[in-house]
Parts: C-alpha cells; sequence; structure tokens
C-alpha cells in the first residue's frame, strides 16, 4: 500500500516517520529499516534527528535510488546479475568495442559521418559516453522502450534517433550476453520485475516489509506502484500548500482525485483535496494544467505538479500534518501566502484604487526575515556574508552556526573566497564552517597532481606551471625540495633564464626554431656551471654560469635537476599511445616517482590507483583491444571521478556550504543565497538534441522538457525559502568588476520582490499610491553596498548592519585623529641626527616614505612572478639594467661586445638577430651618453659628510664621486622631476660644506639638469627647508607627485623664473596634471601608483590643489636654479 503524507515542514514529516517506526515496529528486529533520500545533506540530518528521538541511529539503511532499485531487482530475480554490467562504465568501453563493426550498417550512416576524421577516437569517446549516460537515464525511466527494442518493435511516439538508438541497444546487449554468456535481455529485467510484482498474489521474499521515501521525484512512480502491491511505501512530501496543487491528464482523473480523501494525522478527521469544492472544474483549463491563485506557487512549483498527480493516483491513503504559520513576519507571511494558496498582491487594480496603499498589509521598518543584499563580486558577497551573519549572532544570540546553511549555483566558485575570509587565522573574525562541493580533484592535493601529470604530453613547462608541481609539499619533499629552497628556486628560475620548454627537442616537438636558450636545459646548466666555475672566467659553451647557484647551496639544483629528468622521462613514456593493459600500473609507477607517500595521503593514493584500476578493467573486460592515447584515457578518468564523487554531507556544529541542488537544504533558522543573478541561476542547460526523453510525442511523468532543469531549479528556490525559519537571506553582484555595467537579479528574485512590493507597505507609506509605495519596500528590502570598503555609502544608513569586513566598520567608527586628519599627527620624538640617504629616499616618493616609515606599511609582493615567456621584446626593468652595465662598460673603455656575448649567454637578449639589432640600438645610444658624461668625468673616492645645522641636527652620509668641478650624475634614460630633486638635494649638501662647482646630470635625448654653485648659507637655508619637509611628510602624507611637477613646468615662466597664474595657462598646466594622473592609452598613470591609490581612491578638487601646492613650495626652487646655458 501506498500511504503518501503532507506537510509543510520537514521535522514534521520526520516525526511521522518516527511515529510509525514505533508504534509499528518491523517483525523482524534483525532487518533494517530502508528510507530513500533524495540527498546526503537529508540523509545526514535524518540520521541526526534519528539519534535525537530514538537515542541511536541504528540499523536503518539509506541506500541511493539507483542502488536500491537494483537491489529490488536482484531480489525479485535472483538470477540477474550485478548492476556492473550495465554501468556507464561498462557500457562506454562495450559501445567502443563494437562500433568500428557497427559503422557498415547503413542505419547508422549519421554516425559514421560524424566519426570521419576522428583523431585519437576523440568524437568516438565523447559519443559513446553520451549514449552510456542516456541509456542509463532509459534504464530507470523508460524501460519499456528498451523491452520494444529488444523485441524489434519501435516506440510510435519518439523521433528519428530512435532508429539508430534501437539497433545499438540491441548490439549492446548481444555483445554483453556474448562476453558474459547470459542469454537474458537486459530490458525484461525491469518488466519482469514490474510485472511479477504487480501480478503475484504471494509476495515475493526477501522484501523489506516497508520503504520510507521523502521527495516525489526520488523514485519513479512505476518502481513506487509495483512495490505497493506487496509492501508499505510510505512517501513523505514537503507540500508547500495544504490543497492540490497539480495538475489533471483528463476529468475522469479530477473526479478521482476529488474521491481521495486526506486525514488529519492525529484525530483522522477528513480533509479537503481543493479549497473550494464547488468550483473545482473551474480551476484547470483544456490541458489539465491548475490556474493556481499564488503567483508565486505557480511560477516556482510547475515541476512538481505532475509528480504530484502521479503520486496522489496511486497513493491509497493520504495523511495531512500540515502546520500553520504564525505570521509574525514578512518571511511567515509569504509562506502562509503560499500555505493558503492566497494572492494578496495589488496588480491590476484600476486607477482610482491605487491612490493610495491601505489594502497593503503592513510590515515593520524593523522586520529584517528577508534580505536582499546588492555586491560588486563574488569575493564581496563572501566578505558582507560574513558581517551580515556576525550581526545575525549579536542581535539574537540563541543563533549558533549549526543554524545557518549557505547555498549558491555553484558553491566551487566560492570556495577560495570562503576560505579566505571565514578562516580563523584573522583573530576574533573565525566562523566554524564546511563546504560540500562534489569536486573531487579541488579536495584531494594528490588527486590534483595526479591530473596535472596526465596532462605532461600537452604540457609546454612553462617556469610557472613546473613550480606549481613543487608547490604541493609530498612532490617538493619527494625531491629533497624544502620551502626554503622553493623560495630560492622562485628567485633563481627567472634570473637564470629559465621561461618554457624542457629542452629543444621539446622545441622542436612544438614546431618552434630551436634557440638552446630560455629552456629548462639551458638553465639547469647554467646553475651546475654556477657551482664549478665563477661567471667571472666567461662562458662556457655558449652558456654563462649561474653564480647564485654556487657553494653549499648547489644540492638544490642538483634536486631540481633530478625533478626535471623525471618530468623529462614521463613525458616521454606517457607521449605514445598503448594498449590497455600496459596502461594499467603506470599509475602506480608515476604516483611513486613524483609523491612521497606518508599517512596523510595514503588513502588519496589508494584511491587514486583503485578508480584508475577500475577504469581499465572495464576495459579490458569490454576486450577493447585498440591503443588508448593518454587524452582519451584522462578523459575517462575525469569522467568516472565526476561519476563517483564523494558526497560530502552537512556538518553540524557548523556553517554549511553547498551548492544549491534539489532537496539540498535541511531545515534550519537561516537560509542564505549567494550568486542569485540572471543567467546564473536557474541554470540553463540545453539538451542534448539526441535525447528522447525530450521528444514533444512523450507524455509521461518522467518527461523532460525544455524547460525541466529550469522547472526543477525554480521549485528548488522555493523549497530553500521553506526551509528558511527565521531569515532568508539573498545576495548577487549588481555590476560588473569588469567593465561596472549593471548586472541583474535572477527572474526568481524580481519574482519575489514583486510580489512582496505589491502585497505589503512600510507602515510609513500607507498614504502614498500602491506603485511608489512598492518602490520605497523595495529599496528597504535592498542594501546596496559600495566596491570601496570604507566608502561613506556603506556607513550612512545602517550601521552594525553594513556590508564592509569588520575592521573597516572599526575604522570608520574610530576616534583616533589618525583616520581622520592626518596631518595632526605629532612626532613623537625630536629628531636630532639625519642621514642623507633617509633624506633622500624620502623625497624619491614621499607618500610611499610615508606609509613605510609612520604606518610601518608596505604593499610588496610576497612572491616573485616568474614569467613564462622568452624575451622577444626586452622588458623596461632589463632594458635599463642593460643600459647601466653597458654604459658603465662604455665609461670604463671595455669592448661592449665581450658584453654582449655575456648577456647572451645568460639569455637575457632576444634569440638571433633580433638581440644583436637590440643591442647594436642601445651601443649608439649609450655611446652618444657616454660621449657627453667623458669630458667631465675622472672616478674620484665618495666624500663623508658630517653637516652641523642649526647646532640642532646632524646630517651624515656619503656624497657620491665629487668632480673637481662639482657634482656629476648620468641616468641612462629621459631625465625628470625626480632626477632633478635628488640632484638639487645633493647640490644643497655639497654647497653648504662649501662645495663651489657645478652640480650636473645626464640623460638619454639630450636631457639633462645643472646648478649653479650657492653660498653655504642659502645653501644651508634650502637644505633646512627640505629638512623640514621631511618632519612634515612622515607626520602627514605629502602630495608631491609627477602630476604636480608636470603643471609645474607648464605654467613655470623661465625667462622671470615665477610661474603665471592667469586664465589660459592655468588651464593647460591642469590638462597636463591630469594627464600625467591618467595616462593615456599606451603610457600608465600615476593614479597606478598602489601608494597613491590608496591615499586618493578617487581624485577630487581638494586633491588637485594640495599636489600643485605641494610642488609650488618643492619644486619651483629646482626650476628657478636650473641652467643649461653650457654644460
Amino acid at each position: 500500500m501506498i500511504i503518501l503524507y503532507h506537510s509543510n515542514q520537514l521535522w514534521m514529516l520526520k516525526k511521522l516517520l518516527c511515529r510509525e517506526i514505533k508504534e509499528k515496529p518491523l517483525h523482524n528486529p534483525l532487518c533494517p529499516e530502508v528510507v530513500l533520500a533524495p540527498s546526503s545533506n537529508i540523509v545526514q540530518w535524518l540520521k541526526i534527528s534519528f539519534a535525537e528521538e530514538f537515542g541511536i541511529s541504528a540499523n536503518i539503511d539509506f541506500p541511493s535510488s539507483e542502488n536500491f532499485i537494483w537491489d529490488m531487482l536482484n531480489r525479485v530475480l535472483p538470477m540477474c546479475s550485478r548492476k556492473s554490467g550495465f554501468s556507464r562504465l561498462s557500457m562506454r568501453w562495450k559501445m567502443r568495442a563494437i562500433f568500428s563493426s557497427l559503422l557498415l550498417d547503413e542505419r547508422f550512416f549519421m554516425l559514421h559521418h560524424y566519426l570521419i576524421d576522428d583523431k585519437e577516437n576523440h568524437k568516438l569517446f565523447q559519443l559513446t559516453s553520451c549514449m552510456a549516460s542516456l541509456f542509463k537515464e532509459y534504464l530507470v525511466h523508460h524501460p519499456q522502450w528498451l523491452y520494444q527494442w529488444e523485441h524489434f518493435q519501435r516506440e510510435a511516439t519518439l523521433g528519428e534517433a530512435q532508429m539508430w538508438q534501437a539497433p545499438l541497444w540491441i548490439a549492446l546487449v548481444a555483445y554483453t550476453c556474448q562476453i558474459t554468456g547470459q542469454e537474458w535481455g537486459f530490458a525484461d529485467l525491469f518488466q519482469k520485475f514490474i510485472s511479477i510484482l504487480k501480478h503475484s498474489i504471494i509476495c515475493p521474499p526477501n522484501l523489506p516489509e516497508r520503504v520510507f521515501i521523502f521527495g516525489l521525484s526520488t523514485l519513479p512512480i512505476s518502481y513506487i506502484e509495483a512495490l505497493g502491491v506487496h509492501i508499505d511505501v510510505h512517501i513523505f512530501f514537503e507540500n508547500p500548500c495544504r490543497y492540490y496543487w497539480g495538475n489533471i491528464k483528463d476529468h475522469v482523473s479530477l473526479t478521482t482525485i476529488q474521491h481521495h480523501h486526506r486525514y488529519h494525522y492525529i484525530d483522522h478527521h477528513p480533509m479537503p483535496q481543493f479549497r473550494d469544492a464547488e468550483s473545482v472544474s473551474s480551476l484547470f483549463n483544456t490541458v489539465g494544467e491548475q490556474k493556481l491563485s499564488n503567483p508565486l506557487l505557480s511560477s516556482w512549483g510547475q515541476a512538481e505538479k505532475e509528480n504530484l498527480f502521479f503520486v496522489v493516483q496511486s497513493a491509497a491513503k493520504e495523511v495531512c500534518a500540515f502546520i500553520d504559520m504564525d505570521p509574525c513576519n514578512l518571511l511567515q507571511i509569504l509562506k502562509r501566502d503560499i500555505l493558503e494558496l492566497e494572492d494578496h498582491s495589488l496588480l491590476g487594480l484600476k486607477r482610482n484604487e491605487t491612490m493610495d496603499s491601505r489594502g497593503k498589509r503592513v510590515i515593520s521598518l524593523d522586520d529584517c526575515s528577508i534580505e536582499i543584499h546588492l555586491c560588486c563580486s563574488l569575493y564581496h558577497e563572501v566578505e558582507v556574508l560574513q558581517d551580515q551573519l556576525l550581526a545575525m549572532m549579536v542581535d539574537d544570540p540563541a543563533l549558533t552556526v549549526r543554524d545557518i546553511m549557505v547555498m549558491a549555483a555553484d558553491i566551487n566558485l566560492y570556495v577560495p573566497f570562503i576560505e579566505a575570509i571565514f578562516s580563523p587565522v584573522v583573530s576574533g573574525r573565525g566562523l566554524p564552517f564546511y563546504i560540500s562541493n562534489n569536486q573531487l580533484i579541488q579536495n584531494n592535493p594528490s588527486t590534483k597532481v595526479f591530473h596535472i601529470l596526465l596532462r605532461l604530453p600537452e604540457s609546454q613547462f612553462t617556469a610557472e606551471e613546473v613550480l606549481a608541481l613543487l608547490e604541493f609539499p609530498a612532490v617538493a619533499q619527494c625531491f629533497g625540495i624544502n620551502k626554503e629552497g622553493l623560495l630560492l628556486l622562485r628567485r633563481w628560475i627567472p634570473e637564470s633564464g629559465i621561461r618554457w620548454g624542457l629542452d629543444d627537442q621539446s622545441m622542436h616537438d612544438c614546431d618552434i626554431v630551436i634557440t638552446t636558450q630560455n629552456t629548462w636545459q639551458f638553465g639547469l646548466t647554467r646553475m651546475l656551471l654556477g657551482y664549478a666555475i665563477n661567471s667571472e672566467a666567461g662562458e662556457w659553451n655558449g652558456i654563462l654560469p649561474f653564480d647564485e647557484s654556487s657553494g653549499l647551496i648547489a644540492a638544490l639544483a642538483g634536486n631540481l635537476s633530478e625533478f626535471i629528468m623525471c618530468l623529462k622521462k614521463w613525458r616521454n613514456r606517457l607521449i605514445e599511445p598503448l594498449s590497455l593493459s600496459n596502461w594499467l600500473p603506470i599509475c602506480r609507477h608515476i604516483l611513486d616517482d613524483f609523491i612521497k607517500k606518508n599517512a596523510d595521503n595514503e588513502q588519496e593514493l589508494a584511491f587514486i590507483e583503485d578508480h584508475w584500476n577500475r577504469v581499465i578493467n572495464h576495459g579490458i573486460q569490454a576486450l577493447y583491444h585498440d591503443t588508448v592515447p593518454l587524452s582519451r584515457l584522462r578523459d575517462e578518468l575525469d569522467l568516472y571521478f565526476n561519476e563517483q564523487s564523494i558526497r560530502n554531507p552537512y556538518l553540524p556544529g557548523a556553517i554549511n556550504f553547498c551548492t544549491l541542488r534539489p532537496m539540498a537544504c535541511v531545515p534550519v533558522k537561516v537560509v542564505c543565497l549567494l550568486g542569485m543573478n540572471e543567467g546564473v541561476y536557474p541554470r540553463t542547460i540545453l539538451p542534448l538534441s539526441v535525447d528522447l526523453t525530450h521528444d514533444k510525442g512523450v507524455h509521461t511523468h518522467t518527461q523532460k522538457d525544455n524547460n525541466s532543469y529550469w522547472n526543477s531549479e525554480k521549485y528548488t528556490f522555493l523549497d530553500a525559502l521553506h526551509k528558511a525559519s527565521k531569515k532568508f537571506y539573498i545576495s548577487y553582484v549588481n555590476k560588473s568588476i569588469h567593465d561596472n555595467t549593471v548586472c541583474y537579479p535572477s527572474l526568481l528574485v524580481s519574482e519575489l520582490m514583486e510580489y512582496i512590493s505589491y502585497s505589503f507597505v512600510l507602515s510609513q507609506d500607507i498614504e502614498k499610491d500602491i506603485a511608489s509605495s512598492s518602490v520605497a519596500l523595495t529599496k528597504h528590502l535592498q542594501h546596496v553596498h559600495h566596491r570601496i570598503p570604507i566608502a561613506h555609502q556603506n556607513f550612512f544608513d545602517w550601521g552594525q548592519s553594513c556590508g564592509v569586513c569588520s575592521p573597516w566598520l572599526l575604522v570608520s567608527q574610530t576616534k583616533d585623529p589618525l583616520y581622520h586628519n592626518l596631518s595632526r599627527i605629532a612626532l613623537q620624538e625630536a629628531t636630532t641626527k639625519l642621514s642623507i640617504d633617509t633624506l633622500i629616499n624620502f623625497w624619491r616618493h614621499p607618500v610611499r616614505r610615508f606609509f613605510q616609515l609612520r604606518l610601518n606599511t608596505t604593499f610588496e609582493r610576497d612572491t616573485i612572478t616568474v614569467s613564462d615567456t622568452e624575451p622577444f621584446v626586452v622588458d623596461n626593468i632589463t632594458r635599463y639594467q642593460v643600459d647601466s652595465q653597458l654604459l658603465q662598460a662604455l665609461m670604463n673603455q671595455k669592448d661592449e661586445w665581450l658584453l654582449y656575448n655575456r648577456f647572451k649567454a645568460a639569455g637575457i637578449l632576444p634569440y638571433g638577430a633580433w638581440g644583436k639589432v637590440f643591442w647594436e640600438e642601445r651601443v649608439t645610444e649609450m655611446s652618444h651618453l657616454a660621449a657627453k658624461i667623458a669630458p667631465h668625468y675622472a672616478p674620484l673616492p665618495n666624500r663623508e659628510i658630517l653637516l652641523n645645522i642649526n647646532n640642532s641636527l646632524l646630517l651624515t652620509g656619503y656624497l657620491m664621486p665629487v668632480q673637481d668641478h662639482g657634482l656629476l650624475r648620468w641616468r641612462p634614460g629621459v631625465l625628470n622631476f625626480k632626477d632633478a630633486l635628488i640632484l638639487w638635494l645633493e647640490h644643497l649638501v655639497y654647497c653648504a660644506t662649501g662645495g663651489s662647482g657645478v652640480s650636473l646630470m645626464l640623460g638619454l635625448k639630450d636631457s639633462l639638469w645643472r646648478f649653479l654653485p650657492l653660498s653655504a648659507d642659502v645653501a644651508t637655508k634650502y637644505l633646512l627647508h627640505y629638512i623640514n619637509g621631511y618632519l612634515l611628510g612622515i607626520s602627514a602624507p605629502l602630495l608631491l607627485t609627477s602630476s604636480g611637477g608636470a603643471w609645474l613646468q607648464a605654467c613655470f615662466d623661465k625667462d622671470r623664473c615665477m610661474i603665471k597664474y592667469d586664465e589660459n595657462t592655468q588651464n593647460q598646466a591642469r590638462r597636463k596634471l591630469l594627464q600625467y594622473w591618467y595616462g593615456t592609452d599606451y603610457i600608465g598613470g600615476e593614479k597606478d601608483d598602489i601608494f597613491l591609490q590608496r591615499l586618493l581612491p578617487h581624485l577630487n578638487a581638494t586633491n588637485i590643489k594640495d599636489m600643485m601646492l605641494a610642488a609650488e613650495n618643492w619644486l619651483t626652487p629646482i626650476l628657478q636654479h636650473h641652467q643649461i646655458d653650457s654644460c
């Protein structure tokens, strides 16, 4: 008998199940209860609930639907084999074994055409994978089709694809019988199974006494009906509505449903199927679809309407245990509307009826049971989520982490952000969390490594790819490389010239010209040469020794060499196709070579090897004799991993994160949905064109039309809303992080907000018209979070519930003047001694030195970025280094071509003629600069400085070589204001200590700065001015920028040595400032400076004025004393 239980609360259904177990125990206490649940989360929740109810959860089986069907099949038909004979994996290999012979049949002409030019059998493996999945679907939901095919009949309602799928299935069954020795038709099993159960007078032995099923679609109705003939099948349906809201097949079925009586679960009195029994027939249209009065249930409940019809038709008894909803907040009232099948939205009214909002239901301003949060990115969504959860726990001390569930359309997209934000590394903000994701490769480090190793034949072995392998501790330990060694290798690899490619042979395999440089072989040779000889000894066979790898650290180069040789060995072994029997031992060998086994990864390695062996052994058992390239075997393994993915149930005692799937949510106080954007959820999944279940002629309760996945996910959204008892939280990205374009919410969110806004009103908006009050309520429920954490918008309206990270909230609320007016900070100690280097370093970048000295803050990268491309064009930094060494060589009258050979042997220059052309260009330009420097240059020692300024400050340090006629500096680049400022400061020190020469700095493109001598008093006064600027600059940021310098140069009158303030000149100068700040399409602007970004996220008029004042104050003396008349 089939008994259907209805309730709008899952916990009540659980209570009914427990009551059934307690009041009617099984006759055989050793037999287990059988409970089918739609998800692992529900299974785990039921186990915990049973333990709480019975004191222990034992002797209860929770099989999957597929395993349950096969178990029942084996009990009713003991002669049938295990299900592995027609598992997806087994069917894939068998079809591959027989396909070559099938293609000769004209019925497979279309497939024969598809498989033309099939390189490495890619199309064949893809096609058989697709067909295996479809046949599996047919076996479970449409066994009658397969039965007809095996008896050479065709289903009239199916399309043309049946004409080749039927003979393919027949051939698959025949081949299976041939290799297994069995003579029965496989589809006959299901028909016999159903027929025996339906027509047997006596119950077949070994069937369970009863079965409990959660969900309408957990098991196909045909199996439920067959089992219900002999055993009790209890179906528990979490029904959002107390009345029948499914469809009907015809008016005969409507009459049947009307005569079905529902009974109360306590006093067993009859309960109505329909809210208005007298007007039932008017509820259905001509095709049997019911017109539901509640728009949310009508839109979101499509997926279960047909399932509800078939189950109600088959049920012998219906038990109702609906819980009345307490209309205490918006969420509960919304669920009550659905429960009572009511519509309170004021849509479609006449104009005179919309003048006020008195017809709406009033909600209070502090009702936060439903919230919509608009964020800037996925990371921001998680950041806002954490703050909201912390705020909820502060407001409700009874709320714990076990009462919270967070779901997303694809939780794997959020995993790195969840781990970064919810991790307890940040003191005081860590929350216990658990992520249920099915991606095995992401979960297990050893699986990740194995997955990477299987791609060695296609790998380009870029520097970053190889280093990424060594980032796995088990791999690094296998080759004797520790963390310190790995950090050292990150510096050695780019410096030794390694970019990509194992050796010259791998370059040749990629059809790339062999350059003998920038490969791993080239770099390792440099490292090993560095152990034997010094680079000063010159190159060896065109390769320059790498000095860093000399001494005791040379063992690291040897370990790296061993690792690269191992990669090369396995690349050569894996590149050739092999038979399945030859592939079988490969897994263990490759794991032994690359991963050091320990207690932590022993189970992972065994799991990988077990899956590898299963995939290959199924192919061997299917008698597949062709060779298989690694790429096909790897795809097959990935497919099997996905099919056998670990199902991680939810973890009590933590915030649970999981993907939003049917019945994935358990009853909790707070349900949070992330990423509810249009196009993201509901997901749009295009059906396969060869899937017969999508044919228009198919009319069964298992039909999957083009909207089935869409409707299923809409119902999942409804289920998530019903699982929340206190709060329903939604977030989505409202603006693209790439171009700031508007991103729209999911259709489901829009439907929810439309119903709420036209059904409810805030207390202060009752007198407003319906449209205005709807807009006001929407703004009240939607919280927009700015992308800048400390933005004013994040704090202005709603304080603690703002969507910013709590540290930013503390910054915004602190009374410390450091965060509000940095200029008010006073130095805590008097400065009595100052070095020249400290002074000069400050004036190179005053804002940066403020962050570093005053705030003890740096923004340097922790890791070195490794380039993956050889130097086709020399980058600016490398070119500057080359120019500096070349200029020094020319100044010392050394042969520049010896230096060229050194750079070439180090792999720094582009290959071949390009490198030579580049070198000749640099020699020409540097020679011109060297010729200008030479008349003024004489190698002299540094001068020590001990300068007492006003008897209060001692300036110490050294001036670089001072010529007899003054200071001489040069730089292999075009000189700018920063160069002028540094030379000016050195010139002031030089003159203040009695120097009487000219200070000169030369650069490319005839750029120069030149200062005439000053008296010691004048120089000291200027020097004191800049020392005071230093003291001010480490107290508050000093906005001395290149952009300000550009403004000054544009408006400075060189003839009169003063700034021109007329409107025309100032407008042009301001444009120059903005051009330097924002940059162009080809040249980056000063706004990209990471320190200035932190200080000035948005440039405004006040910032511009501060830049202009700083430039006027600190740079004007430079232009006033700059003389270019002669050199």
